[in-house]
């Protein structure tokens, strides 16, 4: 019996690189201590968005409710856990978005640029329990202390849409997450096939697209990675010996892409250097994420094509900011683009508010 076959030709094959473009980039990993406390970073790269960005603190006890697709009210619910979080307006009718956060419980999450089809409609029935995709971080930081806590609560009474983002021209999935906890536990949640897809993550780490299963599968092209430098060498009748340290990091990608920034942030966090010091930790989180900084004018995006792109119109991504997360002594640290110093956030500090408060970082 002649087995089903189906034929591609190239425009099909390539028609879904071309339909979606990112118009930001991020890379988010974890490191661990020696004590196997676990530290957050994440860098944020946009073409825009200089004071745009808010400091948002929400108390144990917090309400939230977002709107169904027909303009009504949702889902509500009532933070377990105080929250902090970086938001900035993504959506017309959320100026509050979450972007960045975790909660007092080290439960932690980063929202990553991945454009995909939009989530299946969801019926009328089920308004009441519907949540903006775009809202996804907040819910999760409300709810729950773990990623298996996630993973549970995912399929229990909540009901997640495709908001057609205005401010991200009419995207309506342009995300993926990647959700950690302060024991090591870590997810990525993506949209497939109009559903939501659960992907455990062995490596910690998240960029952008294509898809988790992709940048897993790649790594396999990387399994000559090692942090061992090989200085002496011999080729043929040649004795060869490297003038400098560093020669470990050839193997690894040069581009600033989210394919090459995948497999250097699980090199960085893999070979991170892990100390007992908690403060130390983080100075070493500091010097790992350096290294995915992007500063202006290094690459640029033209606006046109063809004739009509010139070199004086063109949008050049950067690295808005960079952030440090203690997920076990619940602290935060952010550097914005224009400074070489981080500010430090706590829960502590906010530990007498019992509203909500929120301030544009400068």
């Amino acid at each position: 019996m002649a087995q089903n076959v189906t034929f591609k030709n190239f425009d099909e094959f390539k028609q879904p690189l071309q339909k979606f473009n990112a118009p930001f980039a991020c890379t988010s990993l974890i490191v661990k201590d020696l004590n196997n406390n676990v530290y957050h970073g994440r860098g944020m790269e946009l073409t825009f968005g200089e004071a745009l960005t808010s400091l948002t603190y929400y108390p144990k006890g917090y309400s939230f409710q977002h709107l169904a697709p027909n303009k009504t009210p949702g889902l509500q619910y009532t933070a377990k856990y105080a929250i902090l979080a970086l938001t900035t307006p993504v959506s017309v009718f959320d100026v509050k978005d979450a972007l960045e956060g975790f909660n007092d419980a080290g439960l932690a999450f980063s929202l990553n640029m991945m454009p995909s089809p939009p989530l299946n409609e969801i019926k009328p029935e089920e308004y009441k329990n519907a949540v903006p995709y775009a809202s996804f971080g907040e819910w999760v930081l409300a709810n729950f202390a773990t990623v298996d806590e996630v993973k549970a609560g995912l399929t229990q009474g909540v009901v997640f849409w495709s908001e057609a983002l205005e401010m991200l021209g009419g995207l309506e999935t342009p995300f993926h997450f990647a959700v950690y906890d302060k024991a090591g536990g870590s997810i990525v949640v993506e949209v497939k096939n109009g559903a939501l897809v659960v992907y455990d993550n062995p490596t910690g780490v998240m960029t952008n697209g294509p898809e988790f299963p992709w940048h897993m599968e790649n790594l396999n092209n990387y399994s000559h990675i090692t942090n061992i430098d090989t200085t002496i060498g011999k080729v043929g009748d040649l004795n060869l010996r490297q003038p400098d340290s560093g020669i470990a990091t050839s193997v690894l990608p040069s581009s600033a892409t989210s394919v090459g920034r995948f497999i250097k942030a699980f090199y960085f966090s893999t070979y991170a250097n892990r100390v007992a010091d908690p403060d130390l930790q983080l100075v070493e989180l500091g010097h790992v994420m350096n290294n995915f900084d992007r500063p202006k004018n290094i690459t640029k995006d033209l606006s046109g094509e063809g004739e009509q792109a010139t070199p004086a119109k063109y949008m050049t991504e950067f690295t808005l900011w960079t952030v440090l997360t203690d997920l076990t002594r619940g602290q935060m640290y952010v550097r914005l683009y224009d400074s070489l110093n981080y500010q430090k956030f706590t829960f502590a500090d906010y530990k007498d508010k019992t509203e909500m408060v929120s301030f544009l970082i400068k």
